[in-house]
């Protein structure tokens, strides 16, 4: 998922990145807010004009700055001075003290200094307290800017966030210039002493706190409608460039599964799939490389741009909501101290613990309990899938065990990936066929890439049981 985000990412801000982030990694489980994402990146292709308008506002909020901006709204923020309310207080003895002195008193000068010399000491110690946030406060100044101008943009399908902006922005549009204020005369000499001396900066950042305070709700509105649009924007841009792209029909049925040419989409030239799962699962069997991962990896990912984005890489795509749960990929992990075979085993707990839910699982699972001997990894890998085949959900599962399609052939249909021997060696075709593989191809893949012959004819006759 992470590489296909970032084929996606064409986003502008990063507002816009974290939420397409988050939106292929949230599946929706109802039909209306995936109609009316579909409805928004539909009319953003129809309508070009539209698009690079949204885009041309986006551009001027970038993403230059606001790395930390996520922390400044939802984590812990700097706390405010207890002793803020005096700084107005503190800056009505200037004038006292310059009155005092151009009245022949030189105690107000030295008064006028005293107090200058303590206002550097707030304010530098003031700053070196938002110097760290000052990029993410600046581009939250921004952002308001940003959805102040989106706001104004007319568009019938984006009314509801737009009316989002417009009632975020009654609260917060005051943040614009607190934030304008912060380092406004950086290497002006003239206007940092007028910064320290009437604690400009200060007041700006103490009056900035305030507001986060009060409003953070509505400047998180903000952040999320302006990385939603930024999203669709994004989304809109990529499914343009899809060869073969369906809306999928999502239901609330019973489990099922109806697919007709699936494709990868981070293959150059994929080839498309069909079948119909709609109780138990499928066994998938096949050779090494022969396409059996891909298929599980195709089948989760455009089941997630279904539930996330309203579009498949398929001709027909018509499913159930399914909660996605997948077992791929598995390693040992050095940091936690997890051999890959305890990790494994944790996963498919999580996944066994899941199908017992009202909400159907699809439980996409990659060479069951492969970190440990032949014998007990195929009793326990008939007993879960014959388990999983029972509760709430479909499966796909991808086997070398051909044993295992006789034992779970109640509950599943088998499906395999052949390969043929051609001039240059194995050719594969990633055809799903119906029925259990009959080949093998692990000793010729050896031969192939130049493993001695001592080593794969006494591999082949070992298999023959011409070699105790």
């Amino acid at each position: 998922m992470d590489l296909i985000y970032s084929r996606m990412n064409q986003t502008l801000t990063i507002p816009g990145e974290q939420v397409l982030y988050a939106l292929l990694r949230t599946p929706v489980f109802a039909r209306k807010p995936l109609e009316e994402r579909s409805e928004i990146i539909n009319g953003l292709i129809k309508n070009q004009e539209k698009r690079e308008r949204i885009q041309m506002v986006l551009s001027k909020l970038g993403k230059s700055g606001g790395n930390f901006v996520v922390d400044l709204l939802w984590d812990e923020r700097p706390a405010r001075n207890k002793l803020a309310f005096l700084y107005p207080w503190i800056l009505l003895l200037i004038p006292v003290f310059v009155i005092w002195g151009l009245s022949g008193e030189n105690l107000g000068w030295v008064g006028l200094i005293a107090l200058s010399l303590g206002n550097a000491v707030i304010h530098y110690r003031t700053k070196r307290k938002f110097a760290e946030d000052l990029p993410s406060i600046r581009y939250l100044g921004r952002m308001v800017k940003c959805a102040s101008r989106l706001s104004s943009l007319p568009d019938s399908p984006l009314d509801a966030y737009m009316t989002r902006l417009k009632s975020a922005l009654d609260k917060v549009s005051s943040i614009v210039p607190k934030t304008a204020l912060l380092s406004m005369g950086e290497n002006n000499p003239l206007y940092e002493y007028l910064n320290i001396l009437f604690l400009i900066e200060v007041r700006a950042f103490h009056s900035y706190l305030k507001l986060m305070e009060k409003h953070v709700n509505q400047l998180r509105d903000v952040f999320e409608t302006i990385g939603f649009l930024d999203a669709m924007v994004a989304a809109a841009s990529y499914k343009a460039g899809l060869n073969e792209s369906v809306e999928p029909e999502l239901t609330d049925s019973t489990p099922s599964l109806d697919i007709e040419n699936v494709a990868h989409p981070l293959l150059e030239k994929p080839v498309p799939n069909s079948f119909s799962l709609r109780t138990g699962g499928m066994l998938v069997t096949g050779s090494n490389m022969s396409g059996k991962t891909t298929f599980l990896k195709t089948i989760g990912v455009n089941m997630l741009f279904a539930q996330t984005l309203h579009f498949c890489l398929a001709k027909r795509f018509s499913s159930s909501f399914f909660n996605t749960l997948t077992l791929i990929g598995r390693k040992d992990n050095i940091i936690e101290g997890k051999s890959y075979y305890l990790d494994e085993i944790l996963t498919l707990l999580r996944i066994i613990q899941a199908s017992r839910q009202d909400v159907p699982c699809l439980c996409l699972i990659d060479e069951l309990f492969r970190g440990t001997n032949s014998v007990e990894r195929i009793s326990a890998s008939a007993e879960v899938l014959l388990y999983l085949a029972k509760n709430n959900g479909l499966v796909f599962a991808s086997t070398h065990d051909l044993e295992l399609t006789r034992l779970v052939a109640d509950a599943y249909v088998n499906y395999h990936f052949q390969e043929e021997i051609g001039e240059h060696g194995l050719i594969f075709n990633y055809q799903l066929r119906k029925g259990p593989s009959e080949t093998r191809n692990a000793i010729k893949l050896l031969r192939h890439v130049g493993y001695p012959e001592e080593i794969t004819g006494a591999a082949e006759q070992r298999i023959r049981g011409d070699k105790g």
